[in-house]
């Protein structure tokens, strides 16, 4: 089994994940998927639209004006994300950074790279591939914590996120056309990352309650072990 054999049997299960405003960027602007990434640490979604809409009526659409508020005016503003003190500091440090070595973000989607971003206090694997794969377009896959329990389930074990990363990834490439026909669109590889990132959550989401295994997730499992 590979990464290809898991999207594909997950697919067949028939899973709700086309409602997450993240997938192939519903709505949301360049910057607004930058900094979700911050903001969307430790919480939930629905927190991360209200932050953004706090900004939003705020008129705060651009980096320069992320580094010019304050710590106190930009905590305000996106205090339903939770830990604002300290995700107000990682964005105006992000900001900065960004501005300082890119000029803008258009810039900075064309030429970061992943080593550059992983420099950056408060940006780990995950966020940093979800900047590069939602933000920047890159063919890279975001795995996270459902990955890790769903890679579990199956009877895998991995010593670190990279290895993770690259089992699921393993095969989609090759299997691209064939998942375009099951998706009845034809999509570029990154955005098949984003849909395979999507199907995971939603799996993860009626799989487990807490760190438990629900009866559906064991059906699902058992589905997904099959030949």
């Amino acid at each position: 089994m590979n990464g290809a054999d898991i999207f594909k049997k997950l697919l067949a299960c028939n899973l709700d994940f086309k409602e997450f405003d993240w997938l192939e960027n519903q709505g949301l602007s360049d910057f607004e998927l930058l900094i979700s990434v911050i903001l969307t640490q430790n919480t939930k979604w629905d927190n991360v639209l209200k932050a953004l809409d706090n900004l939003k009526n705020a008129q705060i659409s651009s980096l320069e004006q992320i580094s010019n508020l304050s710590n106190l005016e930009l905590a305000t503003l996106i205090k339903p994300s939770g830990f604002y003190n300290t995700k107000a500091k990682r964005l105006k440090e992000l900001a900065n950074k960004i501005l300082d070595t890119y000029s803008d973000i258009e810039n900075f989607k064309t030429n970061v790279n992943r080593e550059w971003l992983l420099n950056i206090k408060g940006l780990g694997f995950e966020s940093v591939d979800s900047i590069l794969n939602y933000l920047c377009k890159r063919e890279i896959l975001v795995v996270d914590s459902y990955t890790q329990r769903l890679a579990t389930h199956l009877g895998y074990e991995f010593e670190n996120y990279e290895d993770l990363r690259e089992f699921f990834e393993s095969g989609i490439e090759n299997e691209q056309e064939n998942l375009c026909q099951i998706l009845e669109k034809k999509y570029e590889l990154f955005e098949l990352y984003q849909i395979f990132h999507a199907v995971i959550i939603a799996f993860g989401k009626v799989a487990f309650k807490g760190a438990k295994l629900t009866l559906e997730g064991e059906n699902l499992i058992q589905n997904l072990k099959e030949e």
